[in-house]
């Protein structure tokens, strides 16, 4: 069952911080590649074939295309939650830290005349 069809009880829902968002984003865990299915401001749920045991610690990459053009994020985490099916496991992350490992400009705008006369 995919985690973002499951039916959470009221009363409930206190243990999720921010909104998860369905999402197929490519990711790279130990050299495995895997897919994610859901990714909130705290954490990411993914599937994969790299093996993963709850409460350690994890560092993986995500491809995230961004004004159309694809970007890394690096990702590091808590492991919280494993499910093991045949072909794949379930990895739910709760994310430490995150940062792009690329360069891209996300504001077009234009610059700011008061940042060039504190260049001066």
């Amino acid at each position: 069952m995919n985690p973002s069809d499951r039916h959470t009880p009221p009363g409930e829902r206190g243990q999720r911080l921010a909104d998860r968002f369905a999402s197929e984003l490519p990711i790279h865990l130990n050299g495995v590649e895997g897919l994610t299915k859901n990714v909130s401001a705290t954490g990411v749920y993914f599937e994969t074939t790299a093996s993963a045991d709850p409460g350690s610690k994890v560092t993986f990459m995500v491809e995230v295309a961004i004004n159309g053009q694809s970007v890394n994020m690096v990702c590091s985490g808590l492991v919280v939650r494993v499910e093991r099916q045949p072909d794949k496991v379930g990895v739910a992350v709760k994310l430490t830290s995150s940062f792009f490992t690329d360069a891209i400009a996300v504001d077009e705008a234009e610059p700011d005349p008061e940042a060039d006369d504190d260049a001066s």
